[in-house]
């Protein structure tokens, strides 16, 4: 491994962790509940699906297993953040949405995000937004290469 390599790995492992750690500890202190990154970026997806997030689809978007995503949601709905209502038209196809809760999580976890991006933004010059703009998309492009989709 060249010196670039093992800088950029060690910054790579040191950022993404540091993320994880910062939305955590600020989603915990925003909300006033524990929820792990996992639970919060999954309330995200049923949030956007507008009441109509079935296990399957959490699991494609998620990059998950159809059991652990259950595992997950009875527990999001055990902590009152999720419930389930059956299909009109089918029976067989149960959708998962946000309780009052749920979106309060959520809503705090979008807020978490909008002041992190802008507080990050506001570290950078015009030139070098555009600059980091770019790496972080080739970053993207190559991790969503090896997973086979896009987030």
């Amino acid at each position: 491994m060249t010196d670039f390599e093992a800088s950029l790995n060690d910054l790579l492992v040191a950022t993404f962790d540091t993320i994880l750690k910062f939305e955590s500890e600020s989603l915990r202190q925003i909300a006033g509940v524990s929820v792990t990154i996992s639970e919060a970026h999954m309330l995200a997806y049923i949030a956007e699906q507008d009441g109509k997030a079935t296990v399957s689809q959490i699991a494609a978007n998620r990059w998950l297993a159809v059991p652990t995503v259950t595992i997950a949601v009875k527990k999001l709905e055990k902590k009152g953040y999720v419930a389930k209502a059956p299909s009109p038209v089918d029976g067989r196809r149960v959708y998962i949405r946000l309780t009052e809760q749920g979106e309060r999580i959520n809503r705090a976890h979008t807020i978490l995000h909008q002041r992190m991006v802008r507080n990050i933004s506001n570290q950078f010059q015009p030139n070098e937004k555009d600059i980091l703009l770019s790496a972080i998309k080739k970053l993207n492009t190559f991790f969503s290469g090896l997973t086979g989709g896009q987030k």
